[in-house]
């Protein structure tokens, strides 16, 4: 299966000063990939990286954000039914390290310290969904 990215953007981010700067020190990271429904063809499709930042064991995040990938494929193909390819993977590690570029510029301007990241880091792991829920990856990273 060909697969070919046709676009990326921003889809939205959001960050508040947390309500105390003790446990800066621990950051957890979540993130899952979105797929909303395809083309017609199934063809077209498109997937949205949602990451988070959590202070210690918080459970409401400080900061969000989420990156749209839209991707063709050269034949018919489900994603929610092929999310453990190779490709979905790379899409979570490409997608937050743009999130994480937006969100450290954000932390400089909110006066807040850079967090640092390095996607070899994160962990890849299946999501537990509950029944009725799209399948989904989800990533957890200790800073």
């Amino acid at each position: 299966m060909q697969f070919d990215i046709s676009r990326d953007f921003l889809d939205g981010l959001m960050i508040q000063q947390p309500p105390s700067r003790e446990g800066l020190s621990e950051i957890r990271a979540a993130g899952q990939l979105h797929f909303l429904p395809s083309s017609p063809d199934g063809t077209m499709h498109t997937a949205v990286t949602a990451f988070a930042l959590f202070i210690g064991q918080a459970e409401q995040p400080f900061a969000r954000g989420g990156w749209r990938f839209l991707f063709t494929t050269d034949s018919k193909f489900d994603p929610k039914a092929g999310s453990n390819d190779p490709f979905f993977q790379h899409l979570m590690v490409l997608g937050t390290g743009k999130i994480m570029a937006q969100l450290n510029n954000l932390c400089m301007h909110a006066n807040l310290p850079l967090i640092p990241f390095e996607p070899g880091r994160m962990v890849t792991q299946p999501a537990t969904q509950p029944a009725g829920q799209p399948q989904a990856q989800q990533q957890q990273a200790q800073q």
